[in-house]
């Protein structure tokens, strides 16, 4: 289990370039009209695209709407529960990636607690975030060692 933390959508969307394979079932999460999806969609086997704006939704729903891999959701992604239920039915109980990109200044306690449920409830080989406050912070951090 690994995660990354980039700072900016082309970073964001170099590492699903980089780490997404054809093999894969990815939820994105706050996909907003679709850029990293239609990236995604070309790449993994099939994509459950999360967005709380319907406007945004159906933005990338007509940009996509030749894409045949991807599942739009407009919901809350807090709402594990609801979005366990449509992997089950939709991506045979099987996540290998969760990107999240909820706002690239969002509170990064935010952040984590949304990646720490995905974490735990879908056990994904990896995880994406995009949020520059949270990698700000990550970068003045450094582990203990004691001697």
């Amino acid at each position: 289990m690994k995660i990354i933390i980039t700072k900016d959508v082309k970073e964001y969307r170099e590492a699903a370039r980089k780490y997404v394979s054809p093999d894969d079932n990815v939820i994105e999460i706050g996909c907003a009209s679709g850029g990293t999806t239609r990236i995604i969609s070309k790449i993994a086997r099939k994509v459950l695209a999360i967005d709380k704006s319907e406007s945004e939704l159906e933005r990338a729903k007509e940009r996509l709407s030749n894409s045949r891999n991807i599942i739009f959701k407009c919901m809350d992604a807090f709402n594990v529960r609801e979005i366990l239920e449509i992997v089950r039915t939709e991506l045979n109980g099987k996540v290998d990636i969760v990107m999240i990109d909820i706002g690239g200044v969002e509170d990064p306690a935010k952040v984590l607690s949304l990646a720490r449920k995905y974490l735990i409830v879908f056990k994904p080989k990896l995880i994406i975030i995009k949020n520059k406050l949270l990698l700000d912070f990550i970068s003045k951090c450094t582990t203990w060692t004691s001697k």
